[in-house]
């Protein structure tokens, strides 16, 4: 896991990365990388409780294949991925999560937004596109994935919810409201994402389609 917390407040075995001081220095991306590649135990579940049923930001996205619409996390239970090619714990989670879709790609209740991220900075889109698409093609990976360009979505996401790490990954109510939070990966994350999925769409009444606005 990349952790972005600042100091005083980095999660046991975990190195801090003060996004502030780091962000406009020529070094951003290097800490960035060296932080990944270190790793560290994603942390336990005393965010979560204090975070959750809070209402989550609007999402500011772009489709990088520049067809989908942007999306919404309202209506459906939505799966929140922040990743990026660049961080090695990423890459490990992200097949696991397309299995996942891929299990439900005929549920309509459940969706999953992946949003690929650079490693500091603004985004650039032409490059992020570049590298993620040469990702996904490299494990045979099928997925619509999102870009952040502006930052905006996650710095709202961090003022509110505490995103601090890649990856991070936010379950969402079809109220817009959080249900529950995963810092860092490791194969026990995977497993509790997708029972903590299950179980919320066991919560959730059957899917009624739009009413049609034909005459």
């Amino acid at each position: 896991m990349v952790s972005l917390e600042p100091p005083g407040e980095e999660p046991k075995g975990c190195l801090s990365l003060m996004l502030p001081a780091l962000r406009s220095a020529r070094l951003f991306p290097l800490a960035v990388m060296l932080l990944c590649l270190l790793g560290c135990e994603p942390p336990g579940d005393l965010v979560t409780g204090r975070l959750r049923g809070r209402t989550v930001p609007t999402l500011e996205l772009v489709s990088l294949d520049g067809v989908a619409p942007a999306p919404q996390v309202t209506g459906r239970l939505t799966l929140l991925n922040f990743w990026g090619t660049w961080c090695p714990p990423c890459r490990r989670e992200l097949p696991g999560l397309v299995r996942l879709a891929t299990r439900l790609a005929d549920e309509p209740r459940f969706q999953l937004i992946a949003v690929s991220c650079g490693g500091g900075g603004p985004d650039d889109l032409t490059s992020l596109r570049e590298d993620t698409t040469a990702f996904l093609t490299a494990k045979n990976l099928a997925l619509n994935t999102w870009a952040d360009p502006s930052g905006q979505t996650r710095q709202a996401f961090a003022d509110q919810l505490g995103f601090n790490a890649f990856p991070t990954s936010y379950l969402i109510g079809p109220d817009g409201r959080l249900l529950d939070v995963w810092r860092g990966y490791s194969p026990e994350v995977e497993t509790e994402i997708a029972q903590a999925v299950a179980a919320a769409l066991k919560q959730m009444p059957p899917w009624a389609p739009p009413p049609s606005t034909a005459d």
